[in-house]
């Protein structure tokens, strides 16, 4: 699963580099980024944040309950149902894409003239109508997820998202080619635009697509086309998918909050900026914590189910600790690289100014290790089905990043991505007492040996790489590329040693009969 994520998370990341190489910081990067996001608003508005949060652990626990036959009865039903709200919210979004665009572009900056912000709102307006589909197909990837799951099959899911990155990838260097120097004017209503949009929705539909052969080899062939709204597992998802679609509609708020002040800043490319700096951060949580957390996700439905609060907790603290062992170093890193990372990776080799994504990536790694705090323990309640908990929860860090970003972000972007990382870092604290609360502990996690060790050989790594990096002044080009590879050189080994030391005391700590065993 981690190759999966992993193998998916780096075609991600050059599909970002190819889409920053293709439409830069622009006004048509924003456009394009716009239009793009909001079919995953839609889509968790809908249906995502319902997906993850209660099927799983309503599959599982009807079919502990009711057996196979009359399980798989109840399964249909919410697959059923799921797929028609799906086909409903994807024609609304092709209806009402000019309105939502104009929603979102609302705070612009006075310096944008309006014949400009017309033209940009008429090519995301028109993207928007051509990623509609989107949301179905995230939508069918999710159930197909899903079902997966629950038959202990993880491996696909975790796979075919790089065939989508692939396919957009092409269609992006394929529009280069078309087209070098686009411009928002000349691509307003060409068919260049048309290709664009339908291509990057193709990427989604062959990731569904190829999930097929393995739902297919999974044993499902009990699910049917049937829809019963009194059925026991549709009510059930119903009950708990009320406050998780609370929770979206929060969480949308938040975002598009977070997305209008990024327009409204005046700074060229702000939305392409925070949606890649996003990426970036996000890169170290999908491969790890992600994986953790797929695979831990049935266990803990089933310890939940069986009202097992010790095994519950366990199964918590481990992922707590396998996640921040590779957070906590990520997070350091990122916070001291992220300007030369953006210069290299996104703006061509030229980092002599100060990068707006960087500025992003480096206020947004700073709440990562609260964000993955705040992910984990919210697992933990939805696999115990507290939804109103979770509720609580995110409406607490939604609210915080609004008045904290009213505070010090609505002009600066810069405040803007630390009111999330601030917002997260309390409802991380807050969730830790929540889930304390219902005897399940695992704070103990944070601060264990292996997170411990995994600081200080961190903190160790980050000073090689500042002093390494200090040594040089290049800024672009060659020079840059090389005070860079050198830096995390530098810093990889010093890594490696501290973490080999601290092990090496610990085993001289141990009893001698401890130190024999481990042979």
């Amino acid at each position: 699963m981690a190759g999966g994520t992993l193998a998916s998370r780096l075609t991600g990341l050059l599909r970002v580099l190819v889409l920053a190489w293709v439409l830069g910081f622009t006004p048509l990067a924003d456009a394009y980024n716009l239009a793009n996001t909001v079919p995953n608003m839609l889509f968790d508005l809908v249906l995502g944040g319902v997906a993850s949060a209660t099927f799983i652990p309503v599959f599982v626990e009807r079919l502990a309950l009711d057996g196979e036959r009359r399980a798989w009865k109840s399964i249909s039903s919410v697959v059923s149902a799921a797929s028609l709200i799906l086909a409903l919210a994807t024609a609304l979004t092709w209806l009402a894409a000019p309105w939502i665009i104009t929603a979102f572009t609302s705070m612009h900056h006075v310096s944008v003239s309006g014949v400009a912000l017309a033209h940009q709102r008429d090519v995301a307006a028109s993207l928007l109508r051509w990623f509609a589909p989107q949301v179905f197909f995230y939508g069918l990837i999710s159930l197909a997820t899903a079902l997966l799951n629950v038959r202990h099959r993880f491996g696909a899911p975790a796979w075919t998202p790089v065939a989508n990155n692939v396919v957009c990838i092409a269609v992006l260097v394929w529009f280069h080619l078309v087209d070098p120097t686009p411009t928002l004017a000349t691509l307003s209503g060409s068919h260049e635009l048309l290709w664009l949009g339908l291509g990057t929705t193709l990427g989604v539909a062959v990731q569904f697509l190829l999930l097929v052969p393995s739902l297919m080899g999974a044993n499902l062939s009990r699910l049917s086309l049937r829809l019963d709204l009194a059925d026991p597992a549709l009510r059930a998802v119903a009950r708990l998918g009320s406050w998780t679609l609370l929770v979206v509609v929060a969480n949308q708020v938040s975002l598009f909050v977070v997305l209008a002040f990024a327009f409204g800043t005046g700074v060229p490319g702000a939305v392409s900026a925070y949606t890649y700096g996003w990426s970036f951060m996000q890169m170290p949580y999908a491969v790890v914590v992600v994986s953790v957390l797929s695979a831990l996700t049935p266990q803990l439905a089933s310890l939940a189910t069986a009202g097992d609060a010790k095994g519950l907790s366990s199964r918590l603290r481990f992922g707590m600790r396998q996640s921040l062992v590779i957070i906590v170093p990520s997070t350091l890193v990122l916070l001291i690289v992220s300007q030369p990372l953006v210069a290299i990776l996104l703006h061509r080799l030229h980092g002599e100014h100060t990068l707006a994504a960087g500025t992003v990536l480096a206020m947004l790694a700073a709440g990562l290790p609260g964000f993955t705090i705040f992910q984990i323990c919210v697992r933990g309640l939805q696999a115990s089905q507290r939804a109103r908990q979770v509720f609580y929860l995110y409406a607490f860090e939604n609210a915080a990043t609004i008045l904290i970003a009213l505070v010090i972000g609505r002009h600066s972007l810069g405040g803007l991505c630390a009111s999330v990382s601030l917002a997260y870092s309390a409802a991380a604290v807050l969730a830790l007492f929540t889930l304390s609360r219902y005897d399940l502990h695992v704070s103990q996690a944070i601060w264990s040996v292996h997170v411990r060790r995994s600081l200080v050989a961190s903190l160790a790594a980050v000073l090689a790489i500042a002093l390494t990096y200090a040594t040089s002044t290049a800024t672009e080009g060659a020079g840059l590329l090389v005070r860079f590879g050198l830096s995390l050189l530098a810093g990889g080994v010093v890594y490696l040693a501290s973490v080999a030391l601290g092990a090496r005391r610990l085993a001289r700590r141990a009893p001698k009969g401890d130190r024999l065993r481990r042979y």
